[in-house]
């Protein structure tokens, strides 16, 4: 029980340490506040009755929603998580040994060609974020209306649901940027 209590008086009397520990409390704390702002346009009710109407067929948005912290259920700010710069580290991952130049920058300077891809993953993590905006979006106006309710969030690229999307679309792929920065 010692031993314990040391460990802990040794995590608050080392400076460093209790710094970083205070700044990584701190950015969790960011992260749970910023999980629980809502997408603008999202309809709180038909939210509420599209999660109460899921029951046994909301296995996969169950699933999404524990991948995500409970973000998903909510549609917030930070529902897509960092899984669109995932997937854009793993694209650029898979072009490096099929495009020849990609490679030959990666062997020649590894270190280089290290920050080269990172710096490209974050530029297509931007692009990856929109496109999975408007598939999550998609997907959950399309099962909210298979189940005979109204749409989550009012969405498509004309009229005047123009721009309601494309702050939506700024929302989302915001979001994601914001949680990959804070990682």
């Amino acid at each position: 029980m010692k031993s314990t209590f040391s460990g802990w008086r040794y995590l608050w009397t080392s400076i460093d340490i209790r710094r970083k520990l205070l700044y990584t409390l701190g950015f969790l704390a960011l992260y749970r506040v910023a999980a629980n702002v809502p997408v603008p346009g999202v309809d709180a009710v038909a939210l509420a009755t599209f999660r109460a109407n899921l029951g046994a067929n909301g296995t996969f948005f169950n699933f999404l929603d524990l991948l995500s912290g409970g973000t998903v259920s909510q549609f917030s700010l930070l529902s897509m998580g960092v899984y669109p710069y995932i997937t854009a580290q793993i694209i650029l991952q898979l072009l490096t040994p099929i495009i020849p130049a990609l490679q030959k920058r990666m062997e020649d300077d590894p270190r280089e060609g290290q920050k080269w891809m990172e710096k490209w993953t974050y530029i297509l993590a931007v692009p990856m974020a929109a496109l999975s905006a408007i598939g999550q979006v998609n997907i959950f106006n399309s099962y909210a209306t298979q189940l005979g309710l109204s749409q989550i969030i009012p969405f498509g690229f004309s009229g005047v649901l123009l721009l309601p999307s494309i702050t939506v679309l700024l929302v989302m792929t915001g979001g994601t940027m914001f949680a990959i920065w804070l990682g």
